[in-house]
């Protein structure tokens, strides 16, 4: 496998059924744990029933029931409170038991780790605490995770250290209103960044 997929031209495997990477199916197929076969039902009933009519917030709440969840557990950044609180309040609407904890937990100082601090002036700037997060969610009984605008790395930490699956539902792009794609959509930025196609103005 070239792995190089992104640069295919014709991406036939989607609609000819080619397979270039040269693993049969059933390989393929043994891959997949019996928990996990069923997380792909319930993502592709999600993907299949609601396609291009609903939110990633309410296909999040649909694979949830459709995996018969009830406690789920968010992870969210302390620059995304406000949003955090509609959040809860959609997902408890929609019939969950939710946990949610926020990246300061334990208020420990960056100077403990020594990290770098956004603002150096401050004497007490808390450090972001994904490891606790998880921890803190897991205890609850959490059945799905919920990744809401971590910084990048700290989602990184956040996603190994979970007791059960994880789904992202805002990834933090602070220039860009938590939207990363934006930066591709946008000729200026993709000039900016150097990855405007040949003859692109």
């Amino acid at each position: 496998m070239k792995c190089d997929c992104a640069n295919c031209p014709t991406h036939v495997c989607y609609t000819k059924g080619v397979n270039c990477t040269g693993v049969p199916a059933d390989e393929v197929l043994a891959e997949y744990t019996e928990e996990e076969r069923k997380i792909m039902k319930a993502a592709a009933y999600v993907e299949g029933t609601f396609y291009s009519n609903i939110t990633r917030l309410q296909e999040t709440a649909e694979f949830a029931k459709a995996m018969r969840y009830k406690k789920l557990g968010m992870a969210f950044c302390i620059g995304l409170n406000e949003e955090a609180r509609y959040i809860a309040r959609f997902y408890q609407q929609q019939g969950f038991t939710f946990y949610s904890v926020c990246c300061k937990n334990c208020s420990v100082a960056k100077k403990e780790l020594g990290l770098k601090q956004v603002k150096p002036e401050l004497s007490h700037e808390a450090m972001c605490n994904p490891k606790m997060q998880a921890k803190f969610l897991a205890e609850k009984g959490t059945e799905l995770y919920i990744s809401c605008g971590l910084c990048v790395g700290h989602d990184t930490i956040f996603n190994k250290s979970c007791e059960g699956p994880v789904t992202t539902l805002v990834v933090k792009d602070r220039l860009l209103a938590h939207n990363p794609l934006g930066a591709i959509y946008s000729r200026y930025w993709k000039r900016k960044l150097g990855i405007m196609e040949p003859g692109e103005v």
